[in-house]
């Protein structure tokens, strides 16, 4: 056999081998996620964020499904704030402690973040199905401070009104995300 068909062969194979584990990773976390996949955050809606949600240095900033990491790494490095995320993942889980390997303001957690307590989180970041919003309402209304502020990529939290909705330029990923502050955008007629 050729060495060219070989190297093919083997090529393949890797492909399917990361396959699999891609898909063994969203299957061992469906009761948690209900089907929701570990889908990364663009780095131009990652830019939007940052451009528009100022933090101080060492403020705290919880990503609650933080994926790869992107997110954690990047508000780190442009703001100098302590980053922590949660991951059910494990494919997704292991990338985000890879790429914030050196970084020791960030900490990635492995597991559900309906367990932590976002009582200190200054920004909350997410990303998040519709489905897991309703639910996500009661958790931030009952755990966050006064100024705290959330950022929802692609869908907003029912109930609650945006101080802003920005939609990044990309034809790409220009889907909207929502800007709130607590409590202001979560009182009645807010």
């Amino acid at each position: 056999m050729p060495a060219w068909v070989l190297a093919v062969l083997i090529a393949i194979g890797g492909l399917a081998a990361v396959k699999l584990a891609f898909t063994a990773s969203i299957v061992s976390v469906f009761p948690v996620t209900r089907g929701a996949m570990f889908h990364p955050s663009a780095a131009v809606r990652v830019k939007t964020f940052l451009d528009h949600v100022p933090m101080a240095a060492g403020a705290l900033l919880f990503d609650i499904g933080c994926g790869d990491g992107r997110v954690l790494k990047a508000a780190a490095k442009r703001y100098a704030v302590r980053a922590v995320g949660f991951e059910v993942n494990p494919l997704a889980y292991l990338l985000a402690l890879i790429r914030t390997l050196d970084m020791k303001s960030v900490e990635v957690r492995y597991g559900d973040f309906w367990k932590a307590d976002l009582r200190e989180a200054d920004v909350v970041f997410c990303y998040l199905f519709p489905d897991v919003m309703k639910r996500l309402v009661v958790k931030l209304g009952a755990e966050l401070k006064p100024g705290a502020r959330v950022c929802s990529c692609n869908f907003p939290i029912p109930g609650w009104k945006p101080t802003e909705t920005l939609f990044p330029e990309s034809s790409l990923h220009g889907d909207p995300i929502y800007l709130y502050r607590f409590p202001g955008s979560c009182k009645p007629g807010a």
